[in-house]
């Protein structure tokens, strides 16, 4: 035998106990960085290791067999080797997937070159006649205004959000990544000349930032907020807060207790534990729930490593090796600006890849019966009658489906949504995932729609696959199938713009165009109109009149904080009635649109801004083009095809 060299690491597969003592997972091994001082000296050789191990009872030795932590027991693609993002089971259970970090991020390091998209989901219990029914997505959106698109429906907006957004588990004490508010551009495209305006969703780059230096081999864990947890009592008392470190305390006042017992047997002190800890009637206790019930060893783990948040931050920390056995490169594409016309953005290669190539994996929301996309116009606003039909949400874009089949079946993942249709140059398939890879249960293939309708987590997943090598920053394209390209082709043929779509201005647009003039009055309109699809409203912080004895400094810091946690609720739509000048500044009467209301007088430059009426952006443009993507028939279970052929 010989000392290991200091610059290599290894890794142990250890015996649970001796794996309970250096604070090790018996299923993935020890690894010798983590060692702390219970290991005074390691000897290996190619195939083993010796451990001269010391605690408080003496000193001894193990031999057991040995893997290096920098490299693996079988060989590694090279196309895998720098994969910065993966996804594999989370450390959570029964949370499905997770996502975990391939490399080194440092803190405030954005995690992809370019963020993922978010799609609207607008009023959907409106345009269904307000109906109940299982919607999977709902357990993944993100409230419109968390992602800046609360103004785009009459009651909800809400985003579909299919990258970290989805993919990434939420563990509040835990949290590691901060999700941002995605950028708003329509990719160069405009309603007047483009037939792809509406195609696709104007958010994209919704980045995800480290918020503390994460390891290689943790998991990646987003902020839902506690409200998400609060309102699903049905997962049990999840940890909020400061409840781990609670527990810790909770641990430590345990272990003064049973050094002050130091008499008491140890059989005494774990059924104290048990009783009042492990199998204790306070079920709904965020603290008590803190602890793994179900783990009998992790009395002992604690008793080693000290503290309830160090021993869930290491069991959510895999090795490297334990990575590319369970998990699929989450980072292989990224998103740029498509080489295509019309698309807007675009999926490409991160680095080379061979053919056969698993380029990414795409858990699957399942969507049973695709007419909870249909959408419709209403007879005189949001809570009347429904009349005639108006293009689907535009999720339906960006979903599988199959003509024999009412199934929509809507992945997520990261960037995954920016892969692109090209018949000619298509460069990738979907397959059905690896089970032992990814959260797909065979089984449902065999299924009807019925059993799927009441599964209400996602257990299905395709992986998309390279049909040949793909070179580095080449775009990634998929076939979407006849149907699709049919489909895309007619409305080429048929397509022309709308009615006022010369008109028509974003709120970006309308704000870089007007930034330095006044506000216009309702008369002055007449004669000079804002665009018809633009609304100008003011902020509440201007009712009444506490705001009046203040400075016009101080009213506008009071105001940024107030946009700081900006609410669709915060603003009213108004009509400026006067302008006019006094002691130098440029004053405003204003009074709220609607019902009769008192008037708003001297309000500053600041208490107005602009916004898009609520249905009026690209993707609710009546000659906006809608397909679902297309599942192979070979591929597609018939226990699905519950829609008769016209045929």
């Amino acid at each position: 035998m010989e000392v290991a060299p200091s610059s290599q690491r290894w890794r142990f597969q250890c015996v649970s106990a001796l794996c309970l003592f250096l604070g090790a997972d018996p299923t993935i091994g020890f690894d010798s960085e983590s060692s702390g001082d219970a290991i005074s000296e390691v000897e290996i050789s190619s195939d083993s290791a010796e451990l001269v191990i010391a605690n408080d009872d003496g000193t001894g030795t193990a031999t057991f067999p040995t893997v290096p932590l920098n490299s693996t027991s079988k060989s590694i693609p090279p196309h895998l080797k720098d994969c910065g993002i993966w996804l594999a089971p989370s450390a959570i259970k029964g949370a499905g997937l997770g996502m975990y970090a391939g490399r080194h991020f440092s803190e405030n390091e954005e995690l992809q070159v370019m963020g993922d998209p978010v799609i609207p989901i607008i009023d959907k219990h409106l345009h269904n006649d307000n109906d109940s029914f299982e919607f999977l997505w709902d357990e993944y959106i993100w409230n419109g205004w968390v992602v800046g698109m609360d103004f785009e429906g009459f009651e909800n907006a809400d985003g579909a959000s299919p990258g970290f957004g989805s993919t990434a588990n939420s563990f509040i004490p835990l949290v590691n990544v901060e999700e941002g508010v995605p950028k708003r551009h329509a990719g160069g495209l405009h309603r007047l000349k483009d037939p792809g305006a509406g195609a696709f969703t104007a958010y994209f780059d919704r980045q995800s930032t480290a918020t503390r230096p994460i390891e290689a081999g943790e998991e990646f864990y987003v902020d839902y907020g506690e409200h998400w947890f609060e309102h699903r009592t049905y997962l049990g008392p999840v940890p909020l807060g400061d409840d781990l470190e609670k527990a810790t305390t909770l641990f430590h006042a345990y272990r003064l207790l049973k050094k002050s017992l130091s008499t008491t047997s140890d059989e005494v002190l774990n059924d104290l534990w048990d009783t009042f800890v492990r199998k204790t009637e306070f079920v709904e206790s965020r603290v008590i729930g803190s602890f793994h019930h179900d783990d009998d060893e992790e009395l002992l783990k604690l008793e080693k490593i000290g503290s309830v948040h160090e021993l869930r931050v290491k069991e959510a920390t895999k090795s490297l090796e334990w990575l590319y056995e369970f998990g699929t490169c989450g980072d292989h594409i990224y998103g740029a600006t498509s080489t295509l016309e019309q698309a807007g953005r675009g999926a490409f290669a991160s680095r080379d890849l061979p053919e056969g190539a698993v380029i990414a994996q795409l858990p699957l929301i399942h969507i049973t019966n695709r007419s909870r996309l249909d959408m419709y116009h209403f007879e005189a606003g949001p809570y009347s009658s429904r009349t005639e039909p108006r293009p689907p949400q535009l999720l339906l874009n960006y979903c599988y489906g199959h003509s024999q089949s009412t199934l929509l079946l809507c992945p997520y993942g990261p960037i995954v949504s920016y892969v692109n249709h090209n018949q000619s140059l298509a460069n990738v398939k979907i397959r059905w995932a690896d089970p032992a890879r990814g959260n797909f249960m065979p089984h449902l293939l065999e299924n009807d729609l019925d059993a799927l309708e009441v599964d209400d987590t996602a257990k299905l997943a395709f992986e998309l696959v390279a049909t040949r090598s793909i070179h580095k920053d080449e775009e990634v394209f998929l076939d979407y199938g006849d149907a699709w390209e049919q489909a895309w082709q007619e409305h080429l043929r048929s397509w022309k713009p709308i009615d006022g779509a010369d008109l028509h201005m974003t709120q970006d647009e309308i704000d870089r165009r007007e930034r330095f003039d006044s506000w216009r009055t309702v008369f002055e309109q007449i004669e000079n109109p804002y665009p018809p699809n633009i609304k100008v409203e003011c902020h509440v912080y201007f009712e009444g009149d506490d705001w009046k004895s203040k400075s016009y400094g101080r009213i506008r810091e009071e105001l940024e904080r107030k946009l700081e946690n900006n609410s669709r609720n915060d603003w009213f739509e108004c009509d400026i009635l006067r302008r006019y000048r006094e002691d130098e500044m440029e004053l405003y009467t204003a009074t709220a649109v609607g019902d009769e209301a008192e008037l708003l007088l001297d309000l500053p430059d600041i208490a107005f801004r602009f916004r898009e009426k609520p249905y009026t952006s690209d993707m609710f443009l009546e000659n906006a083009f809608r397909h679902d993507i297309g599942v192979p028939d070979e591929i597609f279970p018939d226990a699905w095809r519950n829609v008769r052929s016209n045929l």
